[in-house]
């Protein structure tokens, strides 16, 4: 069936299935291909942790146009509601519609509108989506598993899941609903099948339509809130004062979304209620999520504010369909960033359900089947309450001061809730009511009953401290928590490393830091360094006797050993890991699967019955006792054992491939229709039967694997181990010849295969560049490095290890002329390799993107780069970053006529937290031109440029924020409006610019201080400049370090360096405060400094320009 974005009443009728497979066309703004090279990242910041994305390509360019777009989709529907699921979009929930309430209660997007917003590029606005491990979810805007399933209850569930690439976990959803109920609920099971201690969050993204009259429903015992990172606390709902970022004046009531000003996140601390929700009291409906709050401890709301900038970034996302705000419910976390631990072989489930309320305007309870709420004003009592099923027989009790007010037989349904209002006396108080309502059979439905604000009788919250440095934390055990910490919340700057490594200085034996640094060795597939800290963690805990409390060290010790060659003496240690109940599961899951390498499927089989004992669920598990029971030729308790699991989990991997040796062609069937193209997924699948040495498995699954070089190698690695040599070296030659784009390899067993091809050399340089994209990306950059010089040298013309080895010698070695050598070298390969695709060559834009970049930091003129990206218009048209540069580099050259023109030729698409960038080069063009009019004696044309510098074209997809930088606009302002002689408007102009420091060390709060002096206030002045100074000097101070809740949301190669970004920041603003106070030797001292470090000099160049006639002569 196929069916359109919005759909009609009539396509509604005759439907008999609660779910189906189903069409849906959907009008699309599409994505350019993604990036078809690695892109690392080191200090990245997103969304509060560190935002590297390998092995996951970038999506971040834009087509532009908007076309209808295929979907496959998934709808579910009952007598009350309509959800409709989109798997080829991270499978998210797309619409869920209540059919009695006539409401949307998830935000429907009738477009498919990306921004730049995720980890690894396009998002979308709209439906719910499930954020895991991080936020926002890395594959957002990938395809996912799916599958349908009906129970036995009458429920119908679409799955959907994936292994997700950067930690190899496994997540999945059950989207639910049952005949009777107006409720969505989605199982979640989450699943660490590899052998490292992982850390997570979950956060269910639910959109819902906002406007004036919509209130966010916090559960009533909520006091109180906090931002990302626990970095401010303020009691609630009102908010004072500064904080997330915005400023909220004398009280503010932060529930009204018309009430929020700017971009905001708000994080409760804790709750002891079961549901969050928000109301639209003009429609009287609402949304309500419900949970176990024991799990279910995250509750936030976030919103892009309702001023200019947020209903700019609205219509960002959407054409037709307005502001939205996120209501947001996270498991096992609290906060952005906040992760929980996932023990190897562990697997964890937990339920949330979704539903539309109707006339609830003071929510204050919510369950599974109904929700209760009222409004107490004066004299009268207005109480609600809404279900999720019809009940005719209900009854609802009402309590006042342990009173019955009321209790009476009532009937309701979905979207015709009870409402009663009743006279109450004068002096009640809202937490003198409790309300009740029972089904036909007296079972409570929900209930309300006061509970104190959590924090009234326990200690405040206070911020979150930043971190101190190791040498000055005294304690052994803060060291090792700290450093954990850091691990925990992948922290942007700092190393948990460097905590572990003072630790182990004072005390080298420490069994929990060696632990530490062995897992981080193991990461980062250093596993001859981590044998060395596992063997000190595991003598350390054995120091009294051999019986360690905790299996954990014993583990992680046969692990290494595993690694390293030494499989007998790993079993030993995974068995003795094994008395640890923690560690019971994984210990015999891997024992088992070394017996199965090794012959002993005796042994294997014992493990494995043991083994689920402890994970009952676990796939792993399943599909190694499927596995033997069929090498064993007992196939129909295997076919047995694989339908259980599938009937836990309908896309398990291993269960799946199980299914086809045992079932055939419609097993087959089965399997490629849950794994789809996807090439990952094959190669998780493949990895499974790797590990066990079962070749002949892995070179079927080849031969249905969508074509990657690292199927080629897998397949060569399998059949090496059948002893069929002549096969392995085609399959190593097919693979040397495959282009290699989206080829990122990252797991031990890509590691392990590509050790064996790289040794047998027959791939050209192949191997030893993916070795070096693997071990890069996964922190090890020396090796890295190692293996892309290999590669340049094993192989001529191969252009993407030039490039990333250039790329590395700019960010590790800082030798930016080993780095312009390689990445011009890079470029023309890639150039030339482009010749046979099309009549001229043409480079990558990113690789464009890159030389440029290289090229800046190596002191080439900027006429010399303008040159270069002049030459290639259509790529840097193509790519906003290098529209981006060429639009800096038109203003650093003092041609702002170029870069106002430039301006207005393009659609632009900010990225979140790149806001202002882009604004930032309109304001220096238009002020540029202003300037040079004034010199021309021009005196309205000047006022015409400045008017032009304070506008946001709509080309632009930019608002103006509550802390745009504009006071160089202002001030300027003023000056051509005196030299026009309008004295009056030039004074309001200055006290505008005046009132607008922002303390961002830039021109902005330079041109602040010029204004006041201008106003005669000299003093507040030099306490600006001074205060500029301050600052600077305190980014000196600590230039190894940034802001512990900062990092870097560029993506320009090189620009990650935490030193040199601190001097760019720094030095510009002591020449901005040395000029102010007329220390001219010193600020021409600051300027070179600047340069030196290749900060953009033009607003130092204009400042320097001016010399004592802008009003700043001294003070």
């Amino acid at each position: 069936m196929l069916f359109r974005g919005k759909v009609s009443a009539e396509a509604d009728k005759g439907v008999n299935d609660m779910i189906s497979r189903q069409k849906l066309v959907i009008p699309t703004y599409e994505m350019d291909e993604a990036e078809k090279a690695p892109v690392f990242y080191d200090v990245r910041n997103h969304q509060g942790t560190r935002g590297n994305i390998y092995p996951i390509p970038m999506t971040d360019t834009f087509k532009n146009v908007k076309t209808d777009r295929e979907y496959d989709a998934i709808r579910l529907e009952n007598e009350f509601i309509r959800v409709t699921v989109l798997p080829q979009l991270g499978g998210r929930i797309y619409e869920g519609y209540d059919k009695k309430a006539d409401y949307h209660f998830v935000y429907k997007n009738n477009v498919i509108k990306p921004a730049l917003i995720g980890l690894c590029g396009a998002w979308i606005s709209g439906g719910i989506e499930f954020n895991w491990p991080q936020h926002h979810r890395p594959t957002t805007f990938m395809p996912v598993d799916s599958w349908i399933e009906k129970g036995e209850d009458g429920s119908e569930t679409a799955w959907m899941g994936e292994y997700e690439p950067i930690f190899g976990m496994k997540g999945m959803v059950g989207v639910t609903i049952w005949p009777g109920k107006a409720y969505v609920t989605v199982k979640t099971r989450l699943y660490n099948p590899t052998n490292a201690m992982q850390t997570f969050h979950w956060w269910a993204n639910l959109a819902v339509h906002a406007n004036q009259d919509y209130q966010l429903q916090f559960p009533p015992d909520v006091d109180y809130i906090t931002y990302h990172y626990k970095d401010a606390v303020s009691p609630f709902p009102v908010v004072r004062g500064e904080f997330a970022r915005a400023d909220f004046g004398e009280g503010t009531d932060i529930t009204w979304f018309k009430n929020i000003p700017s971009p905001a996140s708000f994080f409760i601390l804790n709750s002891d209620y079961n549901f969050m929700g928000g109301y639209d009291h003009g429609r009287k409906r609402g949304t309500v999520h419900v949970a176990d709050h024991h799990v279910s401890v995250g509750k936030k709301f976030f919103t892009w504010g309702s001023r200019e900038f947020g209903d700019v970034w609205h219509s960002n996302l959407t054409d037709e369909d307005g502001a939205y705000l996120e209501i947001m419910t996270g498991c096992y976390t609290d906060n952005q960033p906040d992760f929980s631990f996932m023990a190897p072989d562990e697997t964890k489930t937990f339920e949330q359900t979704w539903y539309a309320l109707s006339d609830m305007p003071g929510l204050k309870n919510a369950g599974k089947d109904g929700a209760v709420g009222f409004v107490h004003e004066g004299r009268s009592l207005e109480i609600c309450f809404n279900v999720t099923a019809v009940h005719e027989n209900a009854r609802m009790k009402v309590v006042l001061k342990g009173e019955t007010l009321v209790e009476e037989e009532v009937s309701l349904e979905p979207g015709k809730p009870v409402l009663r209002t009743f006279e109450v006396p004068e002096d009640m108080e809202e937490k003198e009511v409790s309300a009740f309502l029972y089904d036909e059979d007296g079972k409570e439905l929900i209930s309300y009953t006061y509970r104190a604000p959590f924090f009234e009788n326990r200690e405040k919250p206070v911020p979150h401290k930043p971190a101190r440095e190791p040498k000055e934390i005294g304690s052994q055990e803060e060291l090792y928590l700290e450093g954990l910490h850091l691990e925990q919340y992948r922290h942007v700057t700092l190393r948990a490393q460097d905590y572990y490594m003072e630790a182990l200085h004072r005390d080298p034996g420490d069994s929990r830091c060696n632990n530490a640094m062995g897992l981080l060795m193991m990461r980062r597939g250093n596993c001859r360094e981590a044998l060395r800290f596992m063997e000190r963690a595991v003598k350390r805990c054995m120091l009294r006797n051999p019986n360690p409390r905790d299996g954990e060290y014993c583990f992680n010790y046969a692990w290494a050993l595993e690694e390293n060659g030494q499989e007998e003496e790993a079993v030993r240690y995974y068995r003795k890991a094994a008395w640890n109940y923690g560690y019971k599961g994984a210990g015999l899951k891997q024992a088992a699967k070394l017996s199965v390498r090794r012959g002993d499927t005796g042994a294997a089989r014992d493990c494995v019955r043991e083994a689920l004992t402890v994970n009952g669920e676990s796939p792993e598990l399943f599909f190694l006792q499927a596995f033997l029971l069929r090498k064993e030729g007992r196939t129909q308790e295997a076919e047995a054992v694989t339908g259980r699991m599938l009937g836990i989990d309908p896309m398990a991997y291993g269960s799946l491939g199980e299914n086809w040796f045992l079932q055939g062609e419609s097993g087959l069937e089965r399997l490629q229709a849950v794994l789809g193209k996807r090439r990952m997924a094959w190669l998780v699948l493949m990895a499974s039967y790797l590990e066990l040495g079962a070749w002949e498995e892995v070179l079927k699954l080849g031969g249905k694997a969508p074509s990657d070089p690292m199927v080629y190698y897998d397949c060569a690695y399998a059949a090496a181990g059948l002893g069929k040599e002549e096969d392995a070296a085609a399959f190593l030659k097919k693979a040397g010849a495959d282009p290699g784009d989206y080829c990122f390899p990252y797991t031990d067993m890509d590691k392990r295969v590509l050790e064996y091809a790289y040794s047998r050399g027959l791939d050209g340089g192949r191997s030893a560049y993916y070795l070096g994209c693997l071990y890069y990306g996964r922190d090890n950059r020396e090796e890295g490095m190692r293996y892309w010089e290999e590669a340049v040298s094993r192989e001529d013309g191969l252009y993407q290890a030039h490039r990333c080895l250039a790329l590395a010698l700019l960010e590790v070695c800082r030798d930016k002329t080993g780095a312009r050598r390689e990445m011009e070298k890079a470029f023309t390969l890639k150039r030339a390799s482009s010749a046979g695709e099309n009549s001229s060559p043409s480079p990558d834009g990113r690789y464009l993107l890159e030389l440029m970049e290289i090229r800046k930091q190596c002191g080439v003129p900027v006429v010399k780069l303008l040159e270069l990206l002049e030459e290639y218009p259509d790529l840097v048209y193509k790519r906003e970053d290098l529209y981006h540069q060429q639009l800096v580099l038109y203003n650093e050259a003092g041609m702002p006529e170029k870069a106002a023109e430039f301006l207005k030729k393009r659609i632009f698409n900010p990225y979140e937290g790149g806001e202002g960038i882009l604004v930032k080069a309109h304001i220096l063009a238009y002020i540029q031109l202003g300037r040079r009019a004034l010199r021309e004696g021009k005196n309205k044309d000047a006022i015409a440029f400045l008017e032009k510098a304070l506008e946001y074209p709509e080309n632009y997809h930019e608002g103006r924020g509550v802390m745009a930088r504009e006071a160089a606009v202002y001030y300027h302002m003023a000056k051509a409006l005196e030299a026009d002689g309008r004295g009056e408007e030039a004074l309001a102009w200055y006290e505008k610019a005046a009132a607008y420091q922002t303390g961002r060390l830039d021109e902005s709060d330079f041109y602040t201080a010029c204004a006041l002096r201008r106003l005669g206030k000299e003093r507040e002045a030099a306490i600006l400049y001074r205060q500029m100074l301050e600052g600077a000097d305190a980014l000196l101070e600590k230039e190894d370090r940034l802001p512990y809740f900062g990092g870097f949301v560029s993506n320009l190669p090189g620009e990650h360096d935490v030193r040199k970004a601190n001097h760019m920041k720094a030095h510009p603003a002591k020449f901005y405060a040395y000029t102010g106070l007329g220390r001219k030797e010193e600020a021409e001292r600051e300027k070179e400094l600047a340069a030196y470090w290749g900060a953009e000099l033009a607003w130092l160049s204009i400042i320097e320009e001016d010399g004592g006639n802008l009003g700043y002569e001294g003070i």
